[in-house]
């Protein structure tokens, strides 16, 4: 008989605040969002 499993999935916006990222991607587009990234890697 196979065993049960329990399988859960976490979202990057449950574990971060993506707010601030996702605020710079809107007004200012994908290469100042990337610039932002790197700067915080």
């Amino acid at each position: 008989m196979p065993e049960s499993l329990l399988t859960v999935a976490i979202s990057s916006r449950a574990l971060f605040d993506l707010d601030e990222s996702n605020l710079v991607f809107e007004e200012h587009g994908l290469e100042a969002y990337r610039r932002f990234q790197i700067e915080r890697e």
